[in-house]
């Protein structure tokens, strides 16, 4: 295992295969919110902590996570805990938003999806509208003429997907987010920089 430490609030980790084995984490099981792999992650934040001094609250962290061919991965950990209110998951009054049993605890992930068609966005949005818990969100349009939305939010693990968002990809794609800021930073127009649940969802 190779940790990076980017800053007081951000740590890199490589993994190699052996250290997956390790912690029994797999691709397979990485996005699984079970026992299980909330007792391997919480292994894996204890021996970070135990190499770098890195301590990251496991009920306040965003965690990025990129496998690789060989069947490692790399990982970004960032520690929410003391900065919560400049983060993705940050609940903002100008959202109208609550802090509730649904956010407390969680951990905050963040999506990326792609739709063909600027209806498909739309009907997305619409149906995202009640939802709560949707802290961020944003939306582009990139030179082919598709539409793609960001959305951080809260999940029961750094790897789950609430079943609320489950829908989203009868619409659309599920993206890489890390990968497709990049794309869109050369190839995308921003339609909507914050609140894009709310302002397209409100379009009849």
């Amino acid at each position: 295992m190779e940790l990076i430490r980017i800053s007081d609030s951000k740590l890199k980790i490589m993994l190699t295969p052996m250290d997956m084995r390790q912690f029994e984490l797999s691709t397979d099981n990485f996005y699984d919110d079970s026992e299980k792999m909330h007792r391997s992650f919480r292994l894996l934040l204890d021996e970070v902590k135990r190499q770098s001094g890195f301590e990251a609250d496991d009920h306040r962290i965003s965690v990025q996570y990129f496998p690789s061919r060989e069947g490692g991965c790399e990982m970004f950990i960032s520690n929410l805990s003391g900065d919560r209110e400049k983060s993705p998951c940050a609940l903002t009054p100008a959202q109208g938003m609550q802090p509730t049993a649904r956010t407390r605890g969680s951990f905050c992930r963040s999506f990326a999806y792609r739709f063909e068609g600027l209806e498909e966005l739309l009907s997305v949005c619409r149906r995202l509208l009640p939802m709560d818990y949707i802290s961020a969100s944003s939306a582009y349009r990139d030179d082919a003429g598709r539409y793609y939305l960001f959305l951080s939010t809260f999940a029961a693990s750094p790897f789950a997907t609430p079943e609320e968002l489950y829908f989203v990809v009868e619409y659309g794609t599920i993206e890489n987010a890390s990968q497709l800021r990049l794309y869109l930073a050369e190839h995308g127009t921003i339609i909507c920089a914050e609140d894009a649940v709310g302002t397209l969802g409100a379009i009849a």
